[in-house]
């Protein structure tokens, strides 16, 4: 075909050639053929061995015929050639991705005369908040798993995610079972990567479900303009998912999220509103809520007069750390709880407004019915231009992408933000008597890239409680304090 293609291209160029040359007057008709030289020749006819003369036009298109039709060979060919591929090179199954992070914080009190009064001395020091390895993949096309383990939680280690996902299950979407973070509140869902502070409000301890074993469901509509999801799960807990109780036991959850607008080139302009419930029977009718001041810090140690074992090693067993600040103790005779939840995340360019608010209807046979309930409302800016991103998928907060990380090749700075909350938590109504605790949180993030990331938070908290010592509730006399705690963190995932 190369060749036919070269002889037909070499007479259109000797026709166009020979065109030129007979206006030009270079070429004239043989002697003897009787033609008569005052009538015009046609311009688009040379002398060649046809019968006929040859028509340039209609050459022409023969020749892009040719042309079309060695192309669609060549793209026929392409598609042969990868339907031979070999099947090795399609993903194999089961996979597994490897993941981790760490938290190192040091974290600082000052205390007056009413905080030691009802806490004793709040001992600052140095720990790592979390140190995590997890494993996740799939083990089929519609089957994906998740395991991660936690060195630095009670426990250590222990559990936090593990989990097996069913894809693409009709109208359910996706069926999780096992353990993870049940779907309430904006804080709970989204990963602690990602928040604003070194800990989510005082709100979180107090009244979310967080991690239990359990089976649910989520899913999100075409547009990723909505999402909900539903589980039911055991609510009581040890540090390994553990859960055994006698009468009771039993949750469920549920979220829905809308998202009302979504614009902006990188998604920089949006405003996420959700409304949660979560439906407790607690486990043996025994329930307790309190809450820390929205910093941490501890330390294991074997406690005195412990025998340390024939082989003289101190493993370490018990958790001395920050005190809760509020605590109701344990409230037996509960029945039912029922917990609401409001939450909404408005994000303008560098300015982002994130806020929730819970109320939880607690059902006693002993001490009667009771409402207890907090807020918190947050604001941050970012000084480097950057935006808070969003998962559309989960309706979750996701992770910060600086616009110049830093890099020994490129320079860079980073990204900055400044942040401020404040918050408030009453559990106190009625015979239940837990206290009252706000908390005023000043922060400075640095996201060195998007991966590693430094934080300063200052929180003053007010609080009204009983006197605590050990997690142990001394008297019903009220004690008024403030507290003043300073943290730093270096965070780092992988």
């Amino acid at each position: 075909m190369r060749m036919h293609n070269y002889h037909i291209t070499a007479c259109l160029v000797s026709a166009f050639s020979a065109m030129a040359m007979a206006q030009e007057g270079y070429i004239q008709a043989p002697a003897g053929l009787g033609m008569n030289e005052s009538k015009p020749q046609p311009a688009y006819t040379i002398a060649a061995p046809y019968d006929e003369p040859i028509d340039v036009q209609e050459l022409t298109l023969r020749l892009q015929t040719l042309e079309d039709k060695e192309r669609q060979t060549a793209v026929q060919w392409k598609k042969l050639q990868d339907a031979k591929k070999p099947s090795a090179e399609k993903p194999k199954l089961p996979n597994v991705a490897i993941n981790g992070v760490f938290q190192a914080d040091a974290v600082s009190f000052n205390q007056g005369e009413t905080s030691k009064e009802a806490y004793g001395r709040i001992d600052g020091g140095a720990d790592f908040r979390r140190a995590r390895l997890s494993a996740k993949g799939a083990v089929s096309d519609r089957m994906d798993y998740f395991m991660q383990m936690d060195f630095g939680f009670f426990g250590r280690p222990t559990f936090t995610d593990v989990w097996a996902d069913f894809k693409d299950v009709g109208s359910l979407g996706t069926v999780r079972v096992g353990q993870w973070k049940q779907p309430f509140g904006l804080e709970t869902v989204s990963s602690f990567r990602y928040t604003t502070f070194m800990e989510r409000s005082s709100l979180f301890q107090a009244f979310t479900p967080f991690r239990h074993i359990g089976v649910g469901f989520y899913n999100h509509d075409d547009n990723l303009d909505w999402t909900w999801a539903a589980s039911y799960f055991r609510t009581g807990q040890d540090q390994f998912g553990g859960s055994l109780s006698t009468d009771g036991g039993n949750g469920g959850a549920g979220r829905l999220t809308h998202l009302l607008w979504h614009n902006g080139p990188k998604g920089e302009d949006y405003l996420h509103v959700g409304a949660g419930y979560f439906l407790n029977s607690p486990p043996n009718d025994r329930i307790r809520f309190r809450s820390i001041p929205e910093i941490f810090v501890g330390e294991f140690v074997v406690p005195t007069g412990v025998p340390l074992g024939t082989s003289g090693q101190p493993v370490p067993d018990v958790a001395n750390g920050t005190p809760f600040f509020v605590d109701t103790g344990t409230i037996a005779g509960t029945n039912l709880t029922q917990t609401i939840g409001l939450e909404s995340l408005w994000v303008r360019g560098p300015l982002s407004w994130q806020s929730e608010a819970m109320g939880c209807f607690v059902d006693t046979s002993q001490n009667g019915n009771a409402f207890l309930n907090g807020a918190y409302s947050q604001v941050g800016w970012f000084l480097t231009g950057e935006h808070r991103p969003y998962d559309r998928k989960s309706g979750a907060i996701d992770r910060v992408m600086p616009f110049h990380s830093v890099s020994k090749c490129g320079g860079g700075w980073g990204a900055w933000e400044i942040a401020g909350r404040w918050s408030y938590l009453d559990v106190t109504d009625g015979q239940i008597i837990g206290g009252l605790m706000q908390n005023m949180t000043v922060g400075l993030n640095w996201y060195v890239n998007p991966n590693c990331k430094c934080v300063f938070n200052y929180i003053h908290s007010w609080a009204d409680s009983r006197p605590i010592r050990n997690g142990v509730i001394q008297s019903n006399d009220f004690i008024s304090s403030q507290t003043d705690a300073f943290g730093l963190r270096c965070q780092l995932d992988f």
